[in-house]
């Protein structure tokens, strides 16, 4: 168990998996809103239409996310400079990002520092 808790591709993966998951569940579902609509016609009359929708599918901005925690976890596994450059990138992101998605990727983005730290004292040691 101690062994599992210094090594840093635990930590690696982990951080990949909690980043990962939920960028590509809004990814492709999105984010589920109303949008109202009111029409008014010639006549005085008006229309209005509340329907549901699906905001933020597809956006790529989410897949940004996902390539940095790859280099992240890939770096915790071979190379110390990939795994602080996608790590540090990930946790700027999510603190960017911290009133849509980057709270939810934060711990994520923790981790994989972690991983990364671990990865140096590995290194140096």
């Amino acid at each position: 168990m101690t062994s599992l808790m210094r090594n840093p591709v635990f930590y690696g993966s982990l951080g990949l998996i909690l980043v990962a998951l939920p960028c590509l569940y809004y990814f492709f579902m999105g984010v589920s809103g109303t949008m109202v609509t009111e029409t008014e016609y010639a006549n005085g009359n008006r229309s209005t239409v509340v329907e549901t929708v699906r905001q933020g599918a597809f956006n790529p901005f989410l897949l940004i996310f996902i390539i940095g925690a790859g280099v992240a976890a890939y770096g915790c596994y071979r190379n110390t400079q990939m795994a602080w450059i996608g790590s540090i990138f990930v946790l700027v992101y999510s603190i960017l990002a911290v009133f849509s998605i980057g709270l939810l990727l934060l711990p994520g983005a923790l981790l994989l520092i972690i991983g990364s730290a671990l990865k140096t004292m590995k290194k140096n040691a």
